[in-house]
């Protein structure tokens, strides 16, 4: 009997409770729950080391390229005699004009020799021939984050000359074009461009170069010795998407184009500046329109993807990715950074510049990558009335400079002009500012001749001033000086003994002081027109046209403050340095501008958009730029 119990109980043993099963099902649900987002996790995060990886591989082939030959890679080459026109970067036959570019020239290195072999490198990139090998699903330039760069998403590039589209494989990574001024037509007084691009147009011999201030250009290579920014602070390659339908043209890897393989024109002096940037008219494309009208504009924006509809060429495209808030990058000693969408304009454009000098970003680098905002620029304390010496009314210090008081008061900076035909933007709102004290301000620009006679013997003169052999124009703005240049030309003026005898030191207005003296006190919009009038002898030239040349100082009439050449001849340097946003941050009173940055305000009228209907800051330079058509007035001050 007894025996017989413990069998049955045993027996009982044996089956599961409905109990037990749910207790299982619960902690199967439960690990699964708690599991699956942790192979999620994983798996984005195999993903991005891939990323990371592949752009590693990919630097350090382009730097074995650069030891075979003596350069990196040029980021496309372009056949001057595929069209009879010699204006390639307008051409809508990017499948005849475009050849190799610095993917196609890595494939040795990259252990993809069979593949380099598959492509007639004499032949077009969309030629027949190279159909197989451009259409090549190639890893290491696949990011697995990127779900649009697969097989059955390739770009289809519309030609007349085929019988149906031209396909090509996506890529992820672009060589680092610049973040120049994308804009074709040279600098002027109506506008400096800022950040130039180079553009070499030749019929005999027939010959096109294009190239701004990334690490490789159209038909144009560079060795690493010619750069003076870093290895270390570099931009060489970066992240794109894979355009997101089959007409988009960004993302492929074996097509020498602006936004398939090749960053460009990204920078401040532009409306894509920064990565994975929204702003509607961001990257310029071929095809683009018509990207719109397929998928519509609200599409694109959900996928973060915009293109502007109205430009059907490659002009311009950003670094973009899918990874949360930002994009990698390899910087040209293979190193690979993660920056944030939220970098500063002013970084983002200089690193990506091989002219940046050195000591710009060499130290604390990382440090810098995560700076948003600077603070603001602690202004030494003013002087009391007592400790300081009135000003006059005009003033003309010892080498014939004339300056005007410009009063104390209050105005609205900023304030759009009229007949443009949008608001400013967000950031850059109309604000008040009050200027607490009078100043002396240049009432011209500072000339060639007083620019040589402060000047005389240093480096900086014989740079500015007109080459041997051309006849110096004295009464002409003195231009194509950088900022530091026209720092020191006020530090070497302060020093000469009769402004020290008369305490007379001197500086560049900051970009309130000088937005005031432009406005002459008021804050009214002023009237402008994008082409000038026949009738009109004003000199005005900022944003109109056509551009009207330099002209010797003070040959127009002044304004009501007695100063000549605001919205015209030369533009001009200020103190400041410049940040996008400042203008919703800054100072009521005497703002100075940010502490730190990397470029520095340009002005040339009353308002920092005049004449930009897509309210871009053209105009803006590093300090160490030139550019042929900015110059600069000064503000004297008087201590006791």
């Amino acid at each position: 009997m007894q025996n017989s119990s413990i069998k049955i109980r045993h027996a009982s043993r044996i089956g599961a409770t409905i109990t037990e099963v749910v207790t299982v099902l619960v902690v199967i649900g439960l690990l699964s729950a708690v599991s699956t987002p942790l192979v999620l996790h994983w798996r984005s995060a195999a993903r991005t080391n891939a990323c990371r990886n592949n752009l590693r591989t990919l630097t350090l082939a382009m730097r074995q390229y650069h030891d075979s030959h003596q350069s990196l890679p040029p980021a496309a080459v372009w056949n001057t005699d595929a069209t009879t026109s010699l204006a390639l970067h307008s051409s809508k036959r990017v499948e005849l004009i475009t050849q190799e570019n610095w993917a196609i020239l890595l494939l040795p290195w990259l252990g993809q020799t069979r593949l380099l072999q598959q492509f007639d490198l004499t032949r077009p990139i969309g030629a027949d021939e190279n159909e197989v090998a451009r259409g090549q699903f190639l890893r290491v330039m696949n990011c697995g984050l990127d779900d649009f760069n697969h097989a059955d998403n390739p770009y289809e590039l519309e030609s007349p000359s085929a019988e149906g589209p031209v396909a090509f494989a996506r890529g992820n990574y672009a060589i680092n074009g610049g973040t120049h001024n994308y804009q074709f037509d040279p600098p002027s007084t109506t506008t400096p461009r800022g950040d130039l691009l180079h553009l070499v147009m030749s019929d005999s011999p027939r010959q096109y170069q294009m190239w701004g201030n990334g690490i490789a250009g159209i038909n144009k290579s560079f060795r690493i010795d010619e750069f003076t920014n870093g290895q270390s602070t570099l931009v060489a390659l970066e992240e794109l998407r894979a355009g997101i339908h089959p007409l988009d043209p960004r993302g492929v890897w074996a097509l020498g184009q602006i936004g398939g393989s090749i960053t460009w024109g990204h920078g401040v002096n532009s409306d894509d500046f920064g990565p994975n940037h929204q702003w509607s008219r961001a990257d310029d494309l071929l095809g683009c329109g018509t990207l719109h009208q397929v998928l519509g504009s609200e599409a694109l924006e959900q996928e973060r993807m915009p293109c502007v509809h109205y430009v059907d060429a490659n002009h311009q495209a950003t670094s973009r990715s899918l990874h949360p808030n930002g994009v990698h990058l390899s910087l040209l000693d293979g190193s690979v950074r993660f920056i944030s969408d939220r970098i500063d304009p002013g970084l983002w454009h200089v690193m990506h510049s091989r002219e940046t000098p050195p000591e710009v970003l060499a130290a604390d680098f990382d440090a810098k990558l995560q700076v948003v905002n600077f603070e603001e620029k602690q202004v030494r304390p003013r002087p009391s009335s007592e400790e300081s010496a009135p000003i006059p009314e005009r003033l003309v210090n010892s080498i014939e400079m004339e300056f005007v008081a410009v009063p104390a008061g209050e105005f609205e900076m900023g304030t759009p002009d009229l007949n443009n035909a949008s608001m400013a933007p967000a950031n850059c709102p109309a604000h008040i500012v009050q200027i607490t004290r009078p100043y002396l301000l240049g009432t011209k620009e500072v000339t060639q001749s007083q620019y040589r006679r402060v000047m005389i013997g240093s480096d900086a003169m014989n740079q500015a001033l007109p080459p041997d052999g051309v006849a110096v124009q004295d009464a002409f703005p003195i231009t194509n000086v950088t900022w530091n240049e026209a720092v020191d030309f006020c530090k070497r003026l302060s020093e000469m003994p009769e402004e020290q005898q008369a305490r007379r030191s001197y500086r560049l207005p900051t970009e309130a002081q000088w937005e005031r003296a432009c406005r002459a006190g008021g804050s009214e919009s002023y009237v402008w027109r994008s082409t000038r009038l026949p009738t009109d002898s004003s000199g005005e030239a900022a944003g109109i046209n056509p551009p009207l040349p330099l002209t010797p100082v003070g040959a127009y009439d002044p304004n009501t403050y007695g100063l000549h050449d605001m919205r015209g001849n030369a533009w001009e340097w200020s103190a400041d340095w410049f940040d996008r946003d400042y203008y919703v941050r800054g100072a009521r009173n005497d703002p100075a501008g940010p502490a730190h940055g990397y470029l520095k305000v340009v002005r040339g009228g009353d308002w920092r958009f005049v004449g930009e209907v897509c309210h871009i800051d053209y105009p803006m330079m590093a300090d160490w730029i030139r550019n042929q058509f900015v110059g600069f007035r000064v503000v004297c001050e008087i201590s006791k």
